[in-house]
């Protein structure tokens, strides 16, 4: 007869087993924020160009102004909301501007995020900068009709439009962590409003009210976006993955060439091809950087919003 576990043996299967239990439930939770992150991807063709990228030439920091820092409040969706406002001290007014919403991550808020990752030393004079507060200091990225993060980009940009010389045709968003997911989720919500977005260590909208033909989430009357992706290699946090997987998600929407890319000027980043001229879509992996925004993220955000 085979003889008995001695019984710091079965304490520790005991354990284990716990241990696969609790990771189990983990992942059941975990689901739907994960669901579709981790498809596999395509083996992709890479182009090395002989010329310099028409979507993302190599960037260099602006001058950065005198700038103007106010705080503000408006009512969306019904809540008092408050966001940071960044503009040049001397606004010209014949000139229309570009509009740059700027989204922290959990935990944050939009004064923290703007000494953190201060955009108008990429942008210079030539944007006005909005740092949203989060309601206690996160972001709803699940609510599917009228989500009130989507409500409050529309009344802030309305709000600014009725008393700044913004250029509508300029609007653009960046964000961190949940603030790059909510990025993607205000581009997949409201068509046509931002003209190109980026994310930073974050991931694409998931679990959306309609299907794409492929089987991929859809927002209702979604329309393809230019976007890039950038996401640390060493990320803790959000995994690569998420980033990566965001990039192939809106190369499928903007209608590019799946599985072939280009250089650009940056060596971390690759542009797909086959994208309509005004929808490239960009995937940054930075090698070394972990759960936080790359030191060029400002740079090449601002080049790629510059060439769209």
């Amino acid at each position: 007869m085979k003889p008995a576990a001695p019984a710091k043996t079965r304490s520790r299967l005991r354990a284990l087993a716990l241990l696969a239990i609790l990771f189990a439930l983990l992942g059941y939770v975990a689901l739907p924020h994960l669901r579709g992150r981790f498809r596999r991807a395509l083996p992709i063709r890479v182009t090395t160009l002989d010329r310099p990228s028409s979507i993302l030439p190599a960037g260099s920091a602006a001058p950065t102004p005198p700038m103007r820092t106010s705080r503000r409040s408006i009512t969306a969706a019904g809540l008092d909301r408050s966001y940071v406002v960044v503009e040049p001290a001397s606004l010209e007014p014949q000139k229309a501007y570009a509009l740059v919403l700027v989204f922290h991550g959990d935990g944050g808020d939009g004064e923290g995020f703007h000494r953190a990752f201060p955009f108008e030393r990429a942008s210079g004079s030539e944007a006005i900068l909005v740092y949203p507060d989060g309601i206690r200091r996160g972001w709803d990225l699940e609510t599917l009709w009228g989500n009130r993060e989507v409500e409050l980009a529309v009344k802030i940009i309305d709000e600014l439009a009725s008393r700044l010389p913004i250029d509508r045709a300029r609007l653009f968003a960046t964000g961190y962590s949940s603030g790059g997911f909510l990025s993607n989720v205000i581009a997949c919500h409201k068509p046509g409003l931002l003209r190109a977005f980026t994310s930073s260590a974050g991931g694409s909208p998931y679990s959306q009210a309609l299907i794409w033909p492929n089987g991929y989430t859809k927002c209702p009357g979604q329309q393809p976006t230019a976007m890039m992706a950038l996401h640390g290699e060493g990320d803790f946090a959000v995994p690569l993955q998420s980033g990566r997987w965001s990039a192939t998600y809106w190369a499928y929407v903007n209608g590019c060439t799946a599985d072939e890319m280009e250089t650009t000027g940056y060596d971390e980043c690759h542009a797909y091809r086959g994208c309509p001229a005004d929808k490239a879509v960009v995937w940054c992996s930075v090698p070394g950087l972990g759960h936080w925004v790359w030191d060029r993220a400002a740079e090449a955000s601002w080049t790629f919003f510059a060439r769209q």
